[in-house]
């Protein structure tokens, strides 16, 4: 899992990046459109990487004994 979260943090750092520079106004019209595509990229690619880790939390989350999916908050820990 560490691969994912470091490979999610990466995306979203350059996704952060793209959105500075297309902010920042300073670029050719064929610029701006390569990082919009690239940012619609990388916002693909974090959004599938939370999916992803929201089913991991919703499996180990179900009841053992109903099969049932308890809604219960998320705590994060520091580890």
């Amino acid at each position: 899992m560490d691969n994912t979260k470091d490979l999610f943090e990466k995306n979203l750092k350059e996704l952060e990046s793209v959105v500075k520079t297309l902010d920042g106004g300073d670029i050719t019209l064929d610029q701006m459109l390569e990082l919009f595509e690239r940012g619609i990229e990388l916002t693909k690619q974090c959004t599938n990487a939370l999916d992803s880790a929201e089913q991991k939390i919703n499996i180990l989350m179900k009841n053992r004994e109903t099969g049932e999916i308890v809604e219960q908050p998320f705590a994060v820990t520091d580890e």
